[in-house]
């Protein structure tokens, strides 16, 4: 099966769907096309990290569904581990890459979707519910390493996980959505347990649980997935305080005013600290609005979204920390080094997110402050959607990898299965190797 998106289009029978679920439909694939464009052309190609190491790998090699709750380094990775099922099901070898990025897209954009219908909870404005959902395809570091890949798919359940608990089930259907939704974030990311302390918010509020009890389910499977299989924990660098604090303004205000590492380094190099600083001043001055002028509700949103940046951060931090975010002891070389990667995406995100809140507070009758907080919001969604760079950019591209090992395979007929490279080139030393009889 040729993976083309007019092809996969033509086979979904929308015409066959009731009006509102077929609007839906139509909806989330416009938005999985939008988030697909802003990967390079040379980036959607390229099999990412585990998608091909583990998912692609353990899907080829084990048949059954219940292996999607096999875990990996401690944790477990529904999501993941079921696309890649659906792609060796349904797709060609040519087309794994091409049909694991794009439906990882899929899933963003159903998450951009729940955050729409969540935020409902909190505002009927449909233009702060439209900003923020519009933060799940188009937050300015995504495409660095985090979009368009189910290796880091989990990141968007992180970001999701706030609103799925913030949301009351208002019908049975309701309540099966949230309620699920919530099971497969926590099933597929074990730190959304940092969300927890939101169920204190109206805590005897029944229709508050299928998301929380989603939730908690999810967590339970996690916690014995993590006791019979623990992670590894290699030797690192030791943690520092001081550089986890540098370290989140760099990767969440700076990483979305300056949208990529390179601006960052020669900011940092040209002025020091000074756009550090100044890229906060936003998000603060946001803070400060939402502080002033919201409503109770409004502010503890704002905490919210401040803290689960915090959060999400520093425990990316206690359980990561290398070198290479030691930024406090960093000299002129190894700010050369500096980079944005996945971690940035989630902190940028909830600062992000500010902007929005601020806009509706604005109540006066001119609303000058609500129209500069969206238009500062406006203009960084769009002015980084195509990036400069990603992690992908030089490949290596899958179906040119699937030609040789297919030429490979043809060639030597005692050969039972040959290797194709994945990125980044050191991950998966020697490549995913791929059964001939899927290639001849």
């Amino acid at each position: 099966m040729k993976f083309q998106l007019s092809g996969l289009f033509s086979k979904l029978s929308i015409k066959a769907l009731p009006g509102r679920t077929a609007a839906g439909v139509l909806g989330v694939l416009a938005v999985a096309v939008l988030a697909f464009m802003r990967m390079p052309p040379s980036a959607r190609d390229v099999v990412w990290a585990e998608d091909g190491g583990i998912f692609l790998r353990d899907a080829m090699a084990r048949k059954g569904l219940l292996d999607i709750f096999a875990p990996y380094d401690g944790y477990l990775h529904v999501v993941p581990r079921l696309a890649a099922k659906t792609v060796v099901r349904f797709f060609a070898v040519d087309d794994y890459a091409l049909a694991m990025n794009f439906l990882s897209c899929v899933v963003v954009a159903m998450v951009a979707l729940l955050v729409f219908y969540c935020s409902k909870a909190v505002t009927s404005n449909v233009y702060a519910r439209l900003g923020w959902a519009s933060i799940t395809v188009l937050v300015a570091p995504a495409p660095l390493e985090t979009l368009a890949n189910f290796a880091n798919i989990h990141s968007y359940f992180l970001w999701l996980m706030p609103w799925l608990l913030l949301k009351p089930a208002t019908s049975r259907l309701s309540g099966v959505v949230l309620f699920s939704a919530a099971l497969l974030g926590a099933l597929t990311e074990i730190v959304t347990a940092l969300f927890i302390p939101l169920f204190a918010l109206r805590f005897r509020d029944k229709a508050m649980w299928p998301a929380r009890s989603g939730l908690v389910i999810g967590l339970v499977f996690q916690a014995v997935a993590t006791m019979s299989n623990p992670r590894s924990h290699p030797e690192g660098h030791p943690l520092s305080f001081p550089s986890m604090v540098v370290g989140w303004f760099l990767n969440s205000s700076s990483a979305v005013v300056y949208g990529n590492s390179t601006q960052i380094i020669a900011n940092i190099q040209n002025f020091a600290a000074w756009p550090a600083i100044l890229a906060a001043v936003p998000f603060a001055l946001a803070a400060v609005l939402v502080a002033w002028k919201g409503t109770t509700e409004q502010r503890q949103l704002a905490a919210v979204f401040l803290l689960s940046s915090i959060a999400v951060w520093s425990a990316t931090q206690v359980v990561n920390f290398q070198e290479y975010f030691d930024y406090a002891a960093f000299d002129d070389e190894r700010w050369e080094k500096f980079f944005l990667s996945r971690y940035s995406t989630v902190p940028s995100m909830f600062v992000l997110a500010l902007l929005p809140l601020a806009a509706l507070c604005d109540r006066s009758k001119t609303r000058h402050l609500a129209a500069a907080a969206f238009s500062v919001f406006l203009v960084l969604q769009c002015i980084y959607f195509f990036p400069q760079n990603t992690a992908r950019n030089e490949g290596p591209e899958w179906r040119t990898g699937v030609s040789a090992a297919r030429e490979a395979c043809r060639s030597d007929p005692a050969l039972a299965a040959a290797a194709v490279d994945v990125a980044p080139n050191q991950w998966l030393a020697g490549g995913l190797r791929v059964e001939c009889a899927l290639l001849r």
